[in-house]
Order: C-alpha cells, then sequence, then structure tokens
C-alpha cells in the first residue's frame, strides 16, 4: 500500500500541475495580445481624430481667406472633406466649423436631400461626379436635389431652409 501510495501521489499532484498551467497559461497570453489590440484601436482613434482636427484646419484656414466668396461646404470639399472615413468624422468637422462661427457645412440640404447618414457618400459623389464642381457655385445644391432623387428620399414638406441656401449660393 505505501508503494501504491508512493506512486500515486506524485502522479497526481504532477497531473495536477499540469492542468492548472493547462487552463492558467492560455490567460497571460491573451492578456498580452488584449494589450497589443488595445493599443492599435487606441492608435486608430488618435490618426482619426487628427484627420477629422487636420480637415477642419483646413476648411477654417481656407474660409478665413474666402469667407465672402465661399460657403462652408465649397470650403469642405476643398480640404478634402471626401477623405474622411466615416459620416461621424464628417459631422465632427461640420459641428467644429460651426462651433468656429461659420454656418453648418449641411445647412439647408441635410434634411430631406442629403440626410447626415449619408454625408460621407454625398461628399464623394459630390467630389467625383462629372459636370459638379463642389468648390464653388451652385453646383452642390443641384447634386444634392439629384441626390434625394436617386435615392428616392420624399421631398421635405419644408424646402424654406433648402431655397434660403439657394439665395445665399447666388448672392455670394
Amino acid at each position: 500500500m505505501t508503494a501504491f501510495v508512493l506512486g500515486i501521489v506524485p502522479l497526481l499532484a504532477g497531473a495536477t500541475v499540469f492542468l492548472v498551467r493547462w487552463f492558467v497559461s492560455p490567460y497571460p497570453i491573451y492578456m498580452q495580445v488584449q494589450q497589443k489590440l488595445d493599443a492599435l484601436a487606441d492608435t486608430k482613434k488618435e490618426e482619426r481624430a487628427k484627420a477629422v482636427h487636420a480637415c477642419f484646419e483646413r476648411s477654417a484656414a481656407i474660409l478665413k481667406q474666402h469667407h465672402r466668396v465661399l460657403l462652408p461646404f465649397h470650403a469642405l470639399s476643398r480640404a478634402e472633406g471626401h477623405r474622411l472615413e466615416s459620416d461621424k468624422e464628417v459631422a465632427e468637422v461640420c459641428d467644429l466649423i460651426q462651433e468656429a462661427g461659420y454656418d453648418h457645412p449641411f445647412e439647408g440640404i441635410s434634411r430631406g436631400y442629403a440626410p447626415e447618414k449619408d454625408w460621407l457618400p454625398f461628399l464623394k459623389y459630390v467630389k467625383h461626379a462629372p459636370n459638379i464642381n463642389p468648390e464653388e457655385g451652385k453646383d452642390y445644391i443641384d447634386a444634392a436635389n439629384r441626390w434625394r432623387d436617386d435615392h428616392g428620399y420624399p421631398l421635405p414638406p419644408d424646402d424654406a431652409d433648402f431655397a434660403l441656401l439657394v439665395e445665399k449660393t447666388l448672392l455670394r
């Protein structure tokens, strides 16, 4: 019996240590991988925040230089707003432009013509579509109307903002 106990106890102890290491050892590896993923995510967030701020800075500089001639949408287009990665980033730049004291770039066309969820695709459409110059004039207003038609959005009941925007654009 003593020989049996002397043989089984170390075997059970070794098996227990092996099982504990088997189940516990992936956890530190998981934590290391998680830390690296978190660092990458933080880097990506910082990079996107810098891109948003840079686009705003370019837009603000353009508006400051040509405020009487250009609308904020023109400045956003010239500042390459179409190169942002999401509608949320476009919205952040628009909010920063508005906080700086300028009109919102999508003022008058956002409701019903190019909803906020479509701002980035609309900027890309306006930038790359033939016969549209998004950097001056009223071409982007015509593009907003075409965008509404192409995407099946209903005509907004109150077009006062749209008419006001057309008037502002034509008067500049």
